[in-house]
């Protein structure tokens, strides 16, 4: 009885940081276009599968240039990438920046990447409809949860021609291991097994993807994968990306990852790093 009792509070114990780890988000926008001076956007929402409608800007720049789509990151928001879109907006890209998550979303909860990846999917459609942008070629940048997501619709459309992930990893189940280990500093095989389950039970309906083994699908595809040293566990998880992905590849290694950045200085050289791969690897040009 004792051993029913102790099972029965770990299991809602578990539930409760399930539901913790895949409710987190950031609604909360410090920023818009209008804070940047960015006069030339419009706002452009668009539907994801489920029919759910996810707000976003189109940052305009040269008529007929390809999109490059920013996806922002786990217990984040569209506004945290508006500097980097404002820079590669000035340097003539149309930019688009989306939310995952906000009111008009069906689903309140995250799974952590399957549900994000094939928002981004709707994202690429709509976008690439727009009549000032390229409908064949895209850019794609993602953070995290984003950064997942971006890898996957990579390699579901041939119109993604340059990517940009940072500190990514391999599966949901990575990522939503790595909260629960935060939470918690470490855990017993028997909990982390509890909470594992409950997290495949949150996360049913979900579409299921073989990212990893889907990677050689990009072999025409320049790849940009950042890890910061301020975050071990997913440095790794983004760095075993890296060493299975084909080539072309670059792996850039900084103090910190875009989420840590701690000064204007690493800011602007993180920016520039990431522009400086889409001038060399998505050409302005129409086809």
């Amino acid at each position: 009885m004792l051993l029913v009792a102790l099972f029965l509070a770990l299991a809602a114990v578990g539930a409760g940081l399930t539901y913790y780890v895949t409710s987190q988000k950031d609604t909360t926008e410090s920023v818009n276009p209008q804070s940047y001076l960015l006069s030339s956007y419009i706002s452009l929402s668009f539907t994801d599968r489920s029919g759910g409608e996810h707000d976003g800007w189109l940052l305009l720049g040269l008529r007929g240039a390809p999109a490059i789509i920013l996806c922002h990151g786990y217990n984040s928001n569209r506004s945290d990438l508006l500097s980097l879109g404002s820079i590669l907006r000035d340097n003539h890209y149309n930019v688009y920046i989306f939310n995952f998550e906000g009111p008009k979303a069906k689903e309140n909860r995250s799974d952590l990447g399957s549900r994000q990846a094939s928002d981004l999917m709707s994202a690429i459609d709509t976008v690439t409809k727009q009549p000032d942008v390229n409908p064949n070629r895209v850019g794609l940048f993602g953070a995290s949860v984003g950064g997942y997501a971006a890898l996957v619709a990579a390699e579901q459309t041939p119109k993604v021609k340059a990517l940009v992930v940072d500190t990514t990893y391999s599966t949901p189940e990575q990522m939503f291991d790595w909260q629960i280990e935060r939470l918690l500093g470490g855990s017993s095989g028997l909990f982390h097994a509890l909470t594992e389950a409950e997290f495949h039970l949150a996360s049913m309906g979900s579409q299921a993807y073989t990212m990893p083994a889907d990677l050689p699908k990009l072999a025409s595809v320049p790849k940009l994968f950042i890890s910061g040293r301020d975050d071990a566990v997913l440095a790794g998880m983004t760095e075993g990306l890296y060493n299975q992905a084909p080539q072309p590849k670059q792996l850039l290694v900084m103090e910190h990852a875009g989420s840590g950045l701690t000064s204007e200085t690493e800011k602007k050289e993180y920016e520039n790093q990431v522009l400086n791969f889409f001038l060399r690897s998505l050409s302005l040009r129409a086809d």
